[in-house]
């Protein structure tokens, strides 16, 4: 077929070219498929052509494979143009550069690609952790870390957590009346284990900003009563104080309730309602059980006030003209009790919660510093530390100044305060007006607020439009060059998908949150002439009913009647119909194929697993979810499960799950006949009926695996298993053919451990 797309829109080339000018700093406000990494690419090739030296040129992107990509089409430019013809090679650069090449433009380019593979240090295309580690391991006594640190990754960082967090909840348990032990008892009788818990490695995960809030504050107790006294309190009052006075009223006294009362018993329905709640807080002896119930006796469950005209009848405001009188003034009294009561017991579970993650903190740190590590995170707080407070600042920005003249900053959308404040002292220089060299020096960064996805990270999508305004003037005011480009034409989607968007975005409730500019999104389309379709199907919803009786189904069992169950019943049986009845791509006219169908879902979940499994029920080669937690699916839990009971056969739970699973497949009935009522436990139980016919192969296949335990290697211990022992074949019986996929990622993984461990099957678990 003929290439029938338009050409770029002159204004789009321009725009593309003011973002790549060498000369200037740039802020790029880039749509979805906008070309991007391509304006990107341009930028560092026109510097590059513009003399600059490769090793003075940093772009951060923030992925490995968005840095691998960008390097990638850079080399591949230049390779190329080593051996172009001299005429392509002169248009391409006029082209590129808006004017003619002349001979020796010529050979200057043919030589970039060289040049660049020979600088010392490289071209530096990285991630902002990789940049921040590079600086990190050249200033280590300026940056108070070791000088051969390593990075923690995220497996160990969460392993040197979950070690402190246990070790400070020991402490707590084990000293009740102690500082952490009094925290950790106020937040348990709170809420939940799991909601604390969570609640602590949330404040944890926020280390940096946590610690900098007390550093602020001079220490943790300094800290902690800056928390009280933002809340407007002094420090002395208590729950259990402020639930006493609540439940003790002057308006409403004993002597006036004893002559309400009986007035109230002998009136209607509203009246006797609000009798019997006057008397079970009056009966009620515990303090916050009875602040409870008095408080209801005026405010609804939704903490409202209750309305004084139907608090009661007119008949009992009649026998008592100042009831609504009191009943005003107690509503203010309770209102103003209740928001200090609900004030200290903000200040107190935060303070407990701020004193047991202030410990954890203190000792993975300090593990972390035994051991000569670093998180991700260290990396770059350090880093805006070592640049912006450190004494040593000045010398390390002296050293970089003759270093850096060019940064570009790759999806600045999803740039954390942290991260901007790396780049932002790594280019202020930039626009001081007086330079410490006279060269030009520029920032470039590209986004779209829009497309922010790492906000649960600590990405600022906010910051992307507030820097542009911040460097914007800073470069105004030093007389540099700035463009604030906007691309919004489209290389990747058509006009119908497209004008789908828009149209959404149109309304001004669905865009709130969208960027910090409450305007409409613009997107054009470069494909013009090509097909598109936007079908918004029914919202698919579970329709009610009895609910499922069963005990013998698992908790998280989906009957045929679930939302994630029919929606990829019913994708499965679209993409079947458009197979089967040899429907046509509009664009290219071909037959529609299975490797044509693209599925893209919000998040990885059970839907995925229940579309998985509904394609190949049909037939339909699928390439299964792109990405998955090994540790959670069902056969990888069993193998697990396996190697425990190997390691220990006294663990009953592990034991019954692969009784229960495809390793052994023993029914409901015979493991119930098996457990109930034993004598000993469940290990011992079987060893006593390893001759009867129902549990014979189930004790086979545990002893074997307790005999292989101690000297086979992990990988080789499951791959015995699943393989020459039959455990493949009977997963895949049970669980179908996608589990295939499964068992062979675990096993990689087995591999992956012995390569960096001790190989045993207790390291491995």
């Amino acid at each position: 077929m003929s290439d029938t797309r338009p050409v770029i829109p002159a204004d789009t080339a321009e725009r593309q070219a003011r973002a790549a000018d060498p000369l200037a700093s740039a802020f790029v406000s880039a749509n979805a498929g906008s070309g991007k990494t391509f304006v990107l690419t341009r930028r560092v090739v026109r510097l590059l052509l513009s003399g600059t030296d490769p090793g003075r040129i940093l772009c951060l992107t923030f992925t490995k494979a968005a840095a691998a990509e960008m390097a990638s089409r850079v080399f591949d430019t230049l390779g190329k143009w080593t051996r172009m013809a001299d005429a392509d090679l002169a248009r391409e650069l006029a082209e590129i550069e808006g004017k003619p090449a002349d001979e020796a433009r010529l050979a200057g380019a043919r030589r970039l690609f060289a040049r660049a593979l020979e600088t010392p240090g490289g071209l530096k295309i990285q991630t902002i952790h990789a940049f921040c580690e590079a600086l990190l391991h050249s200033f280590p006594l300026e940056a108070n870390v070791a000088g051969h640190f390593s990075v923690l990754d995220d497996r160990g960082q969460a392993e040197m957590l979950a070690t402190a967090r246990a070790r400070v909840l020991e402490k707590a348990a084990g000293d009740p009346t102690g500082p952490l032990g009094e925290a950790l008892a106020t937040v348990s009788a709170g809420a939940p284990d799991g909601t604390f818990l969570a609640a602590i490695d949330t404040l944890v995960a926020k280390r940096d900003a946590l610690r900098r809030w007390i550093r602020q504050t001079g220490d943790l107790e300094a800290a902690l009563t800056a928390l009280a006294d933002s809340f407007g309190l002094t420090g002395t009052e208590t729950a259990g104080a402020l639930a006493t006075e609540i439940a003790t009223s002057k308006a409403f006294n004993a002597d006036y309730l004893a002559a309400l009362l009986p007035v109230l018993d002998q009136g209607k329905a509203t009246d006797v309602k609000l009798a019997e709640r006057f008397r079970a807080a009056l009966a009620e002896t515990m303090p916050e059980a009875r602040a409870a119930l008095w408080l209801a006796v005026f405010f609804t469950g939704g903490a409202k006030a209750r309305a004084g005209k139907s608090w009661t009848t007119k008949d009992v405001k009649a026998v008592f003209p100042d009831l609504l009188d009191r009943f005003d003034l107690e509503v203010a009294r309770l209102s103003e009790l209740e928001d200090r009561r609900r004030a200290v017991l903000t200040v107190t579970s935060t303070a407990a919660l701020v004193r047991l993650a202030d410990a954890v903190i203190g000792l993975y740190e300090a593990g972390k510093s035994a051991e000569g590590l670093l998180d991700f995170d260290d990396l770059v707080v350090k880093t805006a530390d070592l640049l912006t407070e450190a004494e040593a600042s000045a010398w390390v920005h002296y050293k970089l100044d003759h270093g850096l003249d060019h940064v570009l900053v790759d999806e600045a959308q999803d740039t954390s305060p942290r991260q901007w404040q790396v780049v932002t002292s790594l280019i202020e220089e930039f626009f001081s007006g007086v330079s410490a060299r006279a060269e030009t020096r520029t920032l470039f960064a590209v986004g779209d607020e829009k497309q922010s996805i790492y906000s649960f990270q600590g990405a600022a999508p906010h910051l992307f439009a507030e820097k542009a305004r911040y460097f914007r003037q800073r470069a105004e005011e030093a007389q540099k060059r700035f463009h604030d480009v906007q691309l919004i034409l489209s290389f990747r989607s058509t006009p119908d998908v497209l004008a789908a968007v828009d149209t959404v975005f149109a309304d001004a409730d669905a865009r709130r949150g969208l960027s910090q500019e409450d305007a409409t999104p613009v997107h054009e389309a470069w494909r013009q002439t090509e097909p598109g379709l936007v079908e918004i199907w029914p919202l698919v919803t579970e329709p009610k009913g009895e609910e499922e009786t069963d005990w013998r189904l698992p908790l998280d069992h989906e009957g045929p009647n679930a939302p994630a169950r029919k929606l990829a019943e019913r994708i499965a049986d679209t993409i079947t119909g458009w197979i089967a009845r040899g429907e046509r791509l509009e664009g290219t006219g071909e037959a529609i194929r299975p490797q044509d169908v693209l599925v893209l879902v919000r998040k990885r979940g059970p839907f995925v697993e229940a579309l998985d499994r509904a394609l190949k029920a049909r037939g339909l080669p699928t390439a299964g979810s792109d990405r998955l937690v090994l540790t959670e699916h069902i056969a990888v839990m069993d193998l697990m499960a396996l190697a425990r009971v190997a390691l220990l056969p006294e663990d009953d739970l592990s034991l019954a799950s692969v009784l229960k699973s495809p390793l052994i497949g023993l029914a409901e009935e015979a493991l119930f006949t098996l457990a109930h009522g034993r004598p000993g436990s469940l290990f011992e139980t079987l060893g006593a009926k390893k001759r009867e016919p129902a549990f014979a192969f189930a004790h086979d296949v545990i002893a074997e695996a307790r005999a292989r335990a101690d000297f086979l290697r992990p990988y080789e211990f499951f791959a015995r298993l699943l393989g020459p022992d039959g455990g493949r074949r009977r997963f895949r019986a049970r669980l179908g053919a996608e589990v295939d996929d499964i068992l062979d990622e675990f096993l990689g993984l087995a591999l992956d451990y012995e390569r960096t461990a001790t190989p045993s099957l207790e390291g491995f678990l």
